[in-house]
């Protein structure tokens, strides 16, 4: 069984520290390391850096082990970004480093990408 949360984040700057501090919040109720919490704020952070004027959304799905995030649409951009292999510190690159795998499809008329993250439970302390 898992968790799902979806937010919409509305056309408009500043609105994307909105999805860090939902992540953040979920991060803590599931007692998360560090590491884990970092590693998905990166992810998450570089690709909205990459949103355009719409709204975008994010869904986290959180199950036992694992946090699955899909976030979109994106423009073709995004897609040709993830497809496209090089040796500087592009998107592809920062996606790879900090989860487990990552991919992107098309949906509803746009580009989404989907997120997996497998998660450690940090120590709880007596």
């Amino acid at each position: 069984m898992s968790d799902r949360i979806v937010l919409v984040i509305p056309p408009g700057e500043g609105f994307e520290a909105v999805a860090q501090l939902v992540l953040g919040g979920v991060a803590a109720r599931l007692n998360l390391s560090y590491e884990n919490l970092d590693d998905l704020g990166t992810a998450l952070g570089t690709l909205l850096e990459r949103r355009e004027s719409e709204q975008l959304t994010v869904e986290l799905e959180v199950g036992k082990d694992s946090i699955t995030t899909v976030v979109g649409p994106f423009g073709d951009g995004v897609g040709a970004e993830l497809e496209r292999e090089d040796d500087g510190v592009g998107l592809r690159r920062v996606l790879g480093t900090v989860t487990d795998s990552f991919d992107s499809f098309e949906r509803d008329g746009g580009q989404w990408v989907e997120l997996r993250k497998s998660v450690d439970r940090a120590e709880q302390k007596a």
